[in-house]
């Protein structure tokens, strides 16, 4: 479920989200939404090289991403990372 939108970039829109898990508890994730607007063909390369680079690193200071999530169209593809409460702006 989103709850509010956090930023804008140039490679897409990340949300506050809040999920239900299995045992009751709510659990506050970020939701980044791949910008798909200027793609005509396939998947934009940029979102791939960051998917890849952040599920491959494990490191304290980089945020870690639990899934990649697709939706009924081919433009709702999200990345669920954990939601941090400062940014480094």
């Amino acid at each position: 479920k989103k709850l509010n939108m956090i930023s804008e970039g140039s490679y897409g829109r990340v949300w506050r989200a809040q999920q239900q898990l299995r045992n009751g508890r709510v659990k506050i994730n970020a939701l980044k939404q791949v910008k798909m607007e200027k793609e005509k063909e396939g998947f934009p390369m940029t979102a791939l090289r960051e998917i890849h680079i952040l599920l491959t690193l494990q490191h304290l200071n980089v945020v870690n991403v639990e899934e990649v999530v697709v939706g009924a169209k081919m433009d709702s593809i999200f990345l669920v990372m954990e939601y941090l409460p400062h940014d480094l702006k």
